[in-house]
C-alpha cells in the first residue's frame, strides 16, 4: 500500500512507549501502513506467551489434520469429503494485523487455482502415507505463487481466536480501551484503530512468530542452507541432496513430483524445515528498519532546536522550505556524529550496519520531529509509506525539497546520483534536492570521486545538481575509551 504521511505506530496512536509495548510481547506496527513482517507457523510453537503458543499450535493442527481426514477420504475431486475440506482452504487476506502484502488464497481466479493446486497435492501426499498437518508447509513452498504473504495469511486467519485474545490481554496490560468487534461470526474485544477511515480494530501479533521472510517460503535459503551445511548433507540422502540444488520456479513441479512420489524424501524435507527454523526477526534491533521510531520520535520532539520558529503558522515560500529542509539535514549530521545517534545505525555488536531501510526511517523520524516542534506546516512525504523511503518535504505545490538517504556501502551510490535521483528531480520538478551519505564504511576514494565529479559535471552544464552531503556514521568509542 502507498502512504504519503509519517508512519504512526500502535504506540504512537495510544500514547504509549514502543518499549512498552515490546516489553508486552507484541510488534509496534504502523497503523497507517503494512509492516513487512509476515507469521511463520514454525514458530507458533516456540513463543515466550505460553498461553497463545498452546492455542495457535492447536488451532494450526486442529483445522489441517480435518482437511487431512477429509482427502484421505474423498474419492473424487468434487464430492461431499472434497467439498468440506475446500470450505476448510479459504483463507482470505488476514485484516487488522498491519503485517505483509495482499493477497490471501481465495478471491480471485489465481486463489482458486492455488487452492485446487494445493488440495491435489495434499491427497498424492495422504496417499503415500503423510499425515503431519504440516505436509501443507511443504506443499506451499513448492506451489508457484505462494510466498511469505500467502503462506502467513493462510496462518493468520487460522490462529485468528487466538490472536484476538492475545491482543485483548495486552491491551488491558497497557491500559487501552477496547470495543466489541464481531469478525468473521466470532466476538472479540480489541482496541480501535484512530487511524482507519471506518470503524476498525486492530489486532496485534506477538513479536516472537514472525520474520522478515519466513524459511518456509523462501526456496533459495533452503536450497543454500542445505548445500552449505554439512550436518545436513550428511543427513539427508543422495536423492534429498539432489533436490536441494534445483530452485528455480520451473523445476518446482519436478521437486515436487520428486516428494509425492518417495515417502522417505518427504519426510525428511520436511524434518529440515521443521529443525533448521532458525531465530524469530528481532524487532528489537529490527536490522532491516520495518519498524519506526517511535520512542526515538517522541524524545527527540523535547530536545529539537527551535531554530525555525519564526517560520511557524504561515506559509513559506521556496527559499525558506529549502532552508528548513537544510537545517534538518545539519541537525541530523550533528545527531550522528556528536550525539550517539550513529548507534542506531548498527546491529546490537555496534558494527554490523542496518539496512539502508533503516537509516531512512532514522532521518524521517528526526525531520517530522524537527517540523512539529517548530510548528512548521511541511509534510515530509514517503512514497513508498512503510516501505523504502525517498522523502520529499513540501509546503505547496511549488515548495517541494527531496532528500536521498543513503549508506556508503549501497553498491549503486554513485550510480544513483546520476541516475535515481534524476529522475525524481525530472518528475517532481524540486526547488532543491539534496544526496545524504552515511559513510559507515566502504566510502572509497573512487566513490567519493564519482560522486564530487557528477555534481560538478551537472553544474558546469547549468543543470540542478543534488546538494552532496558526507555524514560521518562510523562506530565511535564513548568518551571514556577515546
Amino acid at each position: 500500500m502507498t502512504v504519503r504521511t509519517e508512519p504512526i505506530t500502535f504506540s504512537m496512536a495510544f500514547n504509549l512507549k514502543a518499549r512498552s509495548v515490546l516489553h508486552a510481547g507484541a510488534i509496534d506496527v504502523a497503523l497507517n501502513c503494512d509492516t513487512n513482517l509476515f507469521v511463520d507457523p514454525c514458530l507458533l510453537a516456540d513463543s515466550r506467551n505460553r498461553e497463545f503458543a498452546k492455542c495457535a499450535r492447536s488451532a494450526y493442527e486442529k483445522r489441517f489434520s480435518t482437511i487431512v481426514d477429509l482427502l484421505s477420504q474423498s474419492q473424487v475431486e468434487g464430492d461431499f469429503a472434497w467439498r468440506n475440506a475446500e470450505r476448510l482452504f479459504v483463507f482470505p487476506e488476514a485484516p487488522f494485523t498491519h503485517l505483509g502484502y495482499s493477497g490471501g488464497l481465495s478471491g480471485s481466479g489465481s486463489g482458486a487455482r492455488i487452492r485446487a493446486s494445493l488440495m491435489r497435492n495434499s491427497r498424492e501426499a495422504i496417499r503415500i502415507g503423510i499425515r503431519n498437518p504440516d505436509l501443507f508447509l511443504v506443499l506451499a513452498l513448492l506451489e508457484e505463487g505462494v510466498g511469505a504473504d500467502r503462506i502467513s495469511d493462510m496462518v493468520t486467519r487460522i490462529i485468528q481466536p487466538c490472536l484476538g485474545r492475545f491482543t485483548s490481554k495486552i491491551a488491558d496490560e497497557l491500559g487501552v480501551p477496547c470495543k466489541t468487534y464481531r469478525i468473521d461470526g466470532d466476538d472479540y474485544r480489541l482496541p480501535k484503530n484512530p487511524l482507519a477511515r471506518s470503524d476498525e480494530p486492530v489486532i496485534l501479533v506477538p513479536n516472537d512468530i514472525v520474520r522478515d521472510l519466513p524459511t518456509a517460503s523462501d526456496w533459495d535459503s533452503v536450497a543454500s542452507a542445505a548445500r552449505e551445511t554439512e550436518e545436513i548433507r550428511a543427513r539427508v540422502s543422495a536423492q534429498i541432496g539432489e533436490i536441494w540444488a534445483v530452485k528455480t520456479r520451473k523445476d518446482k513441479d519436478q521437486i515436487r513430483r520428486t516428494l509425492l512420489s518417495n515417502r522417505q524424501a518427504f519426510e525428511e524435507f520436511l524434518a529440515f524445515l521443521l529443525q533448521n527454523t532458525g531465530e524469530p526477526y528481532d524487532v528489537q534491533e529490527d536490522h532491516l528498519g520495518e519498524i519506526y521510531p517511535a520512542d526515538l520520535r517522541r524524545d527527540l520532539l523535547q530536545q529539537v532546536p527551535r531554530d525555525s520558529a519564526n517560520l511557524s503558522g504561515r506559509q513559506l515560500n521556496p527559499a525558506e522550505v529549502a532552508t528548513v529542509v537544510q537545517q534538518i539535514i545539519e541537525y541530523f549530521s550533528v545527531l550522528i556524529e556528536n550525539n550517539g545517534l550513529w548507534e542506531l545505525l548498527y546491529d546490537d555488536d555496534r558494527v554490523t550496519p542496518k539496512r539502508e531501510k533503516a537509516a531512512q526511517r532514522l532521518f524521517f523520524a528526526v525531520a517530522a520531529a524537527y517540523c512539529e516542534a517548530n510548528r512548521l506546516d511541511l509534510s515530509p512525504e514517503a512514497d513508498a509509506g512503510c516501505g523504502p523511503v525517498d522523502f520529499k518535504m513540501s509546503q505547496g505545490s511549488l515548495s517541494k525539497v527531496i532528500v536521498e538517504i543513503k549508506k556508503s556501502t549501497n553498491s549503486k551510490l554513485v550510480d544513483a546520483y546520476e541516475s535515481q535521483l534524476g529522475a525524481y528531480i525530472g518528475a517532481e520538478r524540486p526547488y532543491a534536492s539534496h544526496y545524504v551519505v552515511l559513510d559507515v564504511g566502504r566510502l572509497t576514494p573512487s566513490k567519493k570521486a564519482g560522486l564530487n565529479q557528477l555534481r560538478n559535471s551537472e553544474l558546469q552544464k547549468g543543470a540542478p545538481a543534488p546538494t552532496l552531503w558526507v555524514i560521518d556514521a562510523m562506530p565511535k568509542q564513548s568518551a571514556s575509551h577515546r
